[in-house]
């Protein structure tokens, strides 16, 4: 006995398979052609990592005016702010790609992002411990605070880690005194110090600790010479105080790692790279981080930069220079909805159009012509 089967009308299994594969490049084609939407303060941002670039192409000139090479193995993006491996000046190793990943003028842009969550406003005081290891993060820092109208108090320590401002005759106190005398910077620093262990340069040769002192004297700085680590933190937040004037210090902003801003080894564990805001608890390392943090002041450690840059959508590690106003921070993408829509309505035209022929096929098989060709079908595939 033959069994029969009975097959519904309708498409065959290729034009299913189709519809399939259309189905799925027109889901392609909405990702990859989404909208970019500018992020709040955009105007801001662009303006914070343009005075950011301006800046680093200028201390690049001057730096090769001087005679002082940049090196295309530590730099290869050319930026002129890696410094050199091991110099007289140079206090501790230092991470290669961190210093690379620092150097890029979209950082700017982070920082007023940072600035925003903050609710900062115009005239705001921002409390600033820079770091000669850093001078692109010094750059960022001051960038943003100067595109948001803030009014930055600034202490600077001078020596560095490994590939930072450790060019002995190029060093973060010469950096900002090139940025004010020729790039027009009203900022510059209220005092400085050495940097290094303890805020004194412990470990330098006395070579060393000579020409970080003479930075500082060539810039006529005000030169901070602690004599232990609790008069490196009086002596820092004395200066903050004073250049305040009375006024509340809206933020802290910390660049790098230094003990007397981040409070020796237990400190790097304690603070986390970027916001840091005021606890219920005082916090338990005493540092400048700390000391703001005990009087409500919310702190921006930067620090981790690999970290922070790779949260942030910034490139790590670059070795090219950087566009500004290209990345997350600026734009972030969302579905074009007007163009799924279009492609969802393209796509069930087909489907009716697939259908309205399967319905055809359909009727034109129950009609005497339609069987007749059915059996002319049947026959020619038996021959």
């Amino acid at each position: 006995m033959k069994r029969v089967y009975w097959k519904p009308a309708g498409p065959g299994l290729g034009v299913l398979v189709g519809l399939a594969a259309l189905g799925i490049v027109l889901l392609l084609l909405v990702e990859h052609f989404p909208l970019e939407i500018r992020q709040d303060d955009f105007v801001q941002k662009v303006e914070a990592a343009r005075r950011a670039e301006a800046a680093f192409t200028l201390l690049k000139q001057e730096r090769l005016r001087r005679g002082i090479p940049i090196d295309p193995e530590f730099d290869p993006a050319g930026t002129g702010l890696i410094g050199q491996l091991g110099t007289e000046v140079t206090t501790s190793t230092g991470n290669l790609a961190s210093k690379r990943t620092s150097a890029n003028p979209n950082i700017a842009a982070l920082l007023v992002e940072y600035f925003r969550r903050l609710g900062l406003q115009p005239g705001d005081l921002v409390a600033v411990g820079n770091s000669g290891s850093f001078p692109g993060l010094n750059v960022a820092v001051l960038s943003a605070t100067s595109a948001l109208g803030l009014e930055p108090l600034v202490i600077s320590s001078v020596t560095s880690s490994d590939f930072g401002g450790n060019v002995p005759s190029f060093m973060w106190p010469d950096m900002e005194q090139v940025l004010h005398a020729q790039g027009g910077w009203r900022v510059r620093s209220l005092a400085a110090s050495v940097g290094g262990v303890e805020d004194q340069a412990i470990g330098l040769s006395s070579a060393g600790q000579a020409l970080a002192h003479a930075a500082i004297e060539r810039n006529h700085l005000r030169e901070l010479a602690p004599k232990s680590f609790d008069e490196s933190l009086r002596l820092r937040m004395a200066v903050y105080d004073e250049a305040a004037h009375g006024r509340p210090i809206a933020a802290y902003v910390n660049v790098g790692g230094g003990a007397v801003s981040v409070g020796r080894s237990r400190g790097k564990a304690t603070y986390k790279p970027g916001i840091n805001r005021p606890g219920p608890t005082p916090p338990p390392v005493d540092s400048i981080i700390g000391r703001f943090l005990a009087r409500g002041v919310p702190v921006v450690h930067l620090t981790q930069i690999r970290t922070l840059a790779a949260e942030s959508g910034l490139p790590v590690d670059p070795t090219r220079p950087q566009e500004v106003g290209r990345g997350e921070l600026f734009r972030h993408r969302e579905p074009n909805r007007v163009l799924a829509l279009v492609m969802l309505a393209a796509y069930l035209g087909v489907l009716y159009w697939v259908g309205v022929r399967a319905r055809q096929r359909a009727h034109l098989s129950t009609t005497p012509e339609g069987e007749e060709i059915d059996q002319r079908a049947a026959e020619a595939r038996k021959r």
